[in-house]
């Protein structure tokens, strides 16, 4: 069994229970803020496919080049989240904030006839460092969240994402013309990374302490981790993870692409959703543990399908109601996927299943980007491309249902056994 990890709960000299542990404590906080600085260093990529139109590269490279990053980030979480189970993280937070913010300086350098080059190893170098920020995070905000509040905590904590791109691409939008292009853009972003760097200051106690720290002083085996892994249970859920995170890979890179065709304003599309999906968590955080989560579920799950189809063959006057569903269904989905993962896990592989989580994420950035560039090549164009978000996100309540079949057969099984 693999050792618990840290929780932020010690018990206090006398054997008295410690107080109720707070979910929106000052760590809590502090790595929010942090998050959503470094999360902008993602959000700002909105307008990267397009530019890279402008520097006359080819669909086909355009989806390696926006997948490369992430496919960096699939390598490395979790080579990063088993590194550092046993170390402590502070050094690493530091330097994946700084290479991330001096990436974002150097891409103003990358053109001329080895632009693809440079760009393609500027991706993976960001999606190296994002991979240990990310890592870091995950294991930080797990041990921030307390018992009973899972689908709250991850609520609250995915507006570190949400929040950034209400803000950047409406405010780019603007400010473009007067920077000169994407590239200083970029450039700009990077000051973000400067407050992050001092928010972690006052997180560094926290940071040092080890993940693990077995009482006999040994160490946890890969065999353990792997079984803690295979044994989750939650196969259907992380191919859920995985196909829904498609959808959102593919409406994030490819809608301003798909608005020079519909007509639709980009800028609204990101300010809208995200706002959506900020009201509805905010609003309705309390209620997200109580949700019946199976129909919730999939009712989300076919409402998106219906949206994306929308937003490609749908009229013009329907794009804002539109974009405001789509705020609605993901506003719950994420959190309640994210909620599976975290209460069928046991304390001590809850950050690992976490981080596995996570790692679907990671490979929907690799596979999405490409399967959107192979699908515009192909001359299906943007409309194609959202065509296949709604059947990646119907693929996500197949799976649901799935596991809901699985879990509904095993404790038939189960009760039969007991009988």
């Amino acid at each position: 069994m693999l050792p618990t990890s840290f929780s932020g709960h010690t018990s206090p000299p006398g054997g008295t229970p410690p107080p109720p542990q707070t979910l929106l404590s000052r760590d809590f906080l502090l790595l929010f803020c942090i998050t959503t600085f470094c999360n902008s260093f993602i959000a700002v990529f909105y307008c990267f496919e397009q530019w890279l139109e402008e520097l006359s590269i080819s669909p086909d490279w355009r989806g390696v080049l926006l997948s490369s990053m992430f496919a960096m980030v699939l390598v490395f979480r979790p080579l990063a989240s088993f590194f550092l189970l046993r170390r402590s993280k502070l050094v690493a937070m530091y330097l994946a904030v700084i290479v991330s913010s001096c990436v974002m300086l150097a891409y103003d350098h990358a053109s001329g006839p080895y632009a693809i080059g440079l760009i393609l190893v500027l991706r993976m170098v960001q999606g190296i460092a994002l991979a240990v920020f990310s890592s870091c995070t995950t294991s930080l905000l797990v041990g921030c969240i307390p018992k009973g509040q899972s689908a709250r905590g991850f609520a609250i904590f995915s507006l570190t994402l949400l929040l950034p791109y209400s803000v950047i691409p409406a405010v780019a939008e603007q400010i473009l013309p007067v920077l000169g292009g994407e590239p200083h853009l970029f450039a700009v972003t990077s000051l973000l990374g400067i407050p992050s760097l001092l928010m972690l200051i006052p997180l560094a106690p926290r940071l040092r302490r080890p993940e693990l720290t077995p009482p006999d002083g040994g160490g946890i085996s890969d065999k353990s981790l792997l079984w803690s892994v295979s044994h989750s249970g939650l196969f259907f859920i992380y191919l859920g993870c995985l196909t829904f995170s498609s959808m959102t890979i593919l409406a994030i890179f490819f809608m301003k692409g798909l608005c020079t065709v519909t007509g639709g304003n980009p800028a609204w599309f990101f300010s809208l959703y995200t706002l959506t999906i900020i009201l509805v968590r905010l609003a309705g955080s309390h209620r997200l543990d109580s949700l019946p989560r199976y129909p919730v579920t999939l009712a989300c799950c076919a409402a998106l399908s219906s949206v994306m189809l929308g937003f490609a063959w749908g009229p013009l006057w329907a794009f804002v109601p539109l974009t405001l569903v789509y705020g609605l269904g993901l506003g719950l989905l994420y959190p309640l996927l994210a909620a599976f993962v975290y209460d069928r896990s046991t304390p001590d592989t809850r950050s690992i299943n976490s981080n596995v989580m996570m790692s679907t994420f990671d490979a929907s950035g690799m596979l999405a980007p490409l399967v959107g560039g192979l699908i515009v090549n192909a001359g299906f164009g943007y409309r194609g491309v959202f065509v296949a978000t709604a059947l990646a996100v119907a693929l996500c309540g197949c799976f649901v249902l799935l596991d809901r079949l699985r879990n509904h057969a095993r404790q038939k099984a189960n009760r039969l056994a007991d009988g």
